[in-house]
């Protein structure tokens, strides 16, 4: 009698530890996995704060994909927070070597003006590649063509663009 007890307790012990497995499993798929930053304007300077989403299990081009259209999409409504991507801007390819995430954007990334607007474009895109931690460093292509200076306002790009030397969210 004894052992047939022994033997009904260590079964439900091991359904109710499938079941928590299974309920864990559940919850960890729901958890947003992807950093998206927005633009928040300070009155007199402007900074970066990061949103929170889904974006699941991707391959290095899939989610930078993803990310470049969560950037163009913007934030949502209500939130305070800007997107300073045109509408338009697509990613042309993507690739990952050596923990350098190399990005071709579509022309439309460079259009519009004006230094902070461009700054915060730059800064968006940078800190959201480098949200993964497969992520060190960003290459920028723009139309096919690996910039040095973005816009007319003559903004230097670090080619590569390492997260490491950005400790904090930046202020322009």
């Amino acid at each position: 009698m004894r052992t047939v007890v022994l033997r009904v307790v260590a079964l439900a012990l091991l359904l109710l530890l499938a079941l928590f497995g299974a309920i864990a499993v559940r919850t960890m798929q729901r958890l947003p996995d992807m950093t998206v930053y927005f633009v928040r304007d300070l009155g007199t300077s402007f900074t970066l704060e990061p949103t929170h989403q889904k974006a699941g299990r991707l391959n290095p081009e899939e989610r930078a994909r993803r990310q470049v259209e969560a950037l163009v999409a913007g934030p949502d409504a209500g939130s305070g927070l800007a997107t300073t991507f045109p509408p338009g801007t697509t990613l042309l390819s993507a690739a990952l070597s050596g923990g350098v995430l190399t990005v071709d954007l579509s022309r439309e990334f460079e259009q519009g003006g004006g230094t902070a607007l461009m700054a915060g474009r730059l800064n968006q895109l940078f800190y959201t590649l480098t949200q993964p931690a497969d992520v060190d460093a960003v290459r920028l292509r723009v139309g096919g063509d690996e910039v040095r200076v973005f816009s007319g306002d003559g903004l230097e790009v670090e080619q590569p663009w390492l997260r490491s030397q950005q400790p904090g969210l930046p202020v322009w």
